[in-house]
């Protein structure tokens, strides 16, 4: 019947999970249904006289007004967001549809609104909008940008900061095509071996490259990326990538004022050396004289005695070549460069530093002991820094030793294997050690025990080493004196 069908419509629009409206042509409120009073806690009857300000936020309502006034002449549909207040009093965000009735000549006679609660979904976007928001400014502070590529279709997405650094406008479209037009000329290999390990499907990235930019400027670029495999097929590499240019510069920085500092200290060490360098190259230079003056009483002999001559020429040209070397290892030791690394006898070194150090340890009444492993593998090193490294503590050790009279001064320099692929040096004095307390400062710029000291020597040496890939460190000897140890990691394994 048709009551009944009328009570089934009203049961329809009453449980229908949206709050439905009808209007008359004025916009004013003719009825609600149930789902709408529920909401509001307003009844049908509070709806009397009532337009289109019924329970809407105080702050909305100029803007439902300019709405409903902007379409009624039109009979246009329109949407709105707006905050209508729940009976709890809170007020939620509604997406809001209003339409129109006509009549057989098109003249609107009622309008039908429908509105869903979306305040749950504009809450999500906003929290979506703070994080991206969060994560852009966190991209832009950390210079790092992210991106993906869908190996398959070719497609890549670039975050806003990875825009800014490889320096393309937001509007043009990455490509692989794009990046290697962008990347410096020697390490578009790199690049192109590391997109073809992509398309092999290899699973995790790490490499820096260079990117050479319109005006010359040159990029320091850290990838780091890992695929991503869907469960309906395909391979995206999802990743970040990071500015590294100012750390790059800044050690570059770090490395010319350590090789400045370092080329001081060994002219400094020479400097507390000079007796031991003269002493090294007058003495073949003495020899030299003494030989020479020989060689011309052996010529000026009736007759001539040439076979001595010879062999007092000989002994010259002996002793010129055993200066020149003595000089060569100065000059080299004085030689202001950035570090060599390259394959070294490390028992070679030291006994070069050794030669250097002869008379110094004359000089201070030092026995120097060497136990040496011929066994070594080689070494990867820069020479002179190493004999740096070895003359400084030898020296360290011999000025501990200066005050000791109840034992002989011996200072041992020892090579031996560590580990599997490393290299252990040592150097042992017998001098008067050092508190216990002070020993993890030893390596510390500005720290020293002697009055007219810098400071700097073991501060520099400890740079040094581990600018190898090594350690040093130093420990009492179970005797009087003093340990210093350090390591460096045998050609091919330190990087």
């Amino acid at each position: 019947s048709i009551r009944q069908a009328e009570r089934e419509l009203q049961v329809t629009i009453d449980t229908i999970p949206a709050l439905a409206a009808r209007y008359r042509r004025d916009g004013s409120l003719d009825f609600v249904n149930r789902t709408w009073r529920t909401y509001t806690g307003l009844s049908q009857d509070s709806l009397h006289g009532q337009r289109w300000g019924v329970a809407i936020h105080p702050d909305d309502f100029p803007l439902v007004e300019a709405a409903w006034r902007a379409h009624l002449p039109t009979g246009q549909p329109f949407d709105i967001e707006q905050r209508l207040r729940r009976a709890d009093g809170e007020y939620r965000c509604h997406f809001v549809r209003r339409v129109p009735l006509r009549n057989e000549d098109g003249e609107v006679i009622r309008w039908y609104g429908v509105g869903h609660d979306i305040e749950d979904q504009k809450r999500a976007e906003r929290a979506l909008q703070r994080s991206e928001t969060y994560l852009a400014e966190a991209q832009r502070l950390s210079q790092t940008g992210s991106f993906s590529w869908r190996i398959g279709s070719g497609e890549i997405f670039w975050s806003k900061e990875t825009y800014r650094i490889m320096g393309f406008d937001e509007t043009v479209k990455p490509t692989i095509g794009l990046i290697l037009q962008r990347v410096h000329p020697d390490d578009r290999k790199l690049v192109q071996q590391q997109l073809d390990r992509a398309v092999r499907g290899e699973q995790d990235y790490d490499y820096e490259y260079r990117l050479l930019m319109p005006d010359g400027d040159i990029k320091h670029i850290h990838v780091r990326a890992h695929r991503q495999v869907y469960e309906a097929g395909g391979g995206e590499l999802v990743g970040a990538l990071m500015d590294v240019t100012a750390t790059r510069k800044a050690q570059e920085a770090l490395q010319i004022a350590q090789t400045t500092l370092a080329h001081v200290t060994r002219v400094s060490t020479l400097g507390e050396m000079s007796a031991s360098i003269a002493h090294e190259v007058n003495q073949p230079l003495a020899a030299i004289v003494t030989n020479a003056e020989s060689s011309l009483r052996w010529l000026s002999r009736q007759p001539p005695d040439i076979e001595e001559a010879v062999v007092g020429i000989r002994q010259i040209v002996k002793d010129a070549h055993r200066a020149s070397e003595v000089i060569r290892r100065i000059r080299e030791f004085l030689k202001k460069a950035g570090p060599e690394m390259i394959r070294l006898d490390i028992n070679e070194v030291v006994e070069e530093a050794v030669t250097l150090l002869q008379y110094e340890a004359l000089r201070h009444g030092v026995a120097m002991q060497l136990e040496l492993d011929s066994s070594l593998l080689p070494v990867r090193g820069d020479r002179v820094q190493l004999q740096q490294v070895i003359i400084n503590l030898a020296v360290n050790g011999m000025q501990a030793m200066t005050t000791v009279r109840d034992r002989d001064r011996v200072l041992i320099m020892r090579t031996q294997p560590h580990q599997s692929d490393w290299v252990l040096v040592t150097i042992e004095d017998v001098g008067v050690g050092i508190k216990p307390e002070n020993a993890d400062r030893l390596f510390s710029a500005f720290y020293t025990t002697k009055p007219d000291g810098l400071g700097m020597g073991l501060s520099i040496c400890r740079s040094i080493i581990e600018a190898h890939g090594g350690r040093v460190w130093a420990s009492p000897r179970v005797g009087p004196g003093m340990t210093f140890q350090f390591t460096i990691s045998a050609y091919g394994q330190g990087g």
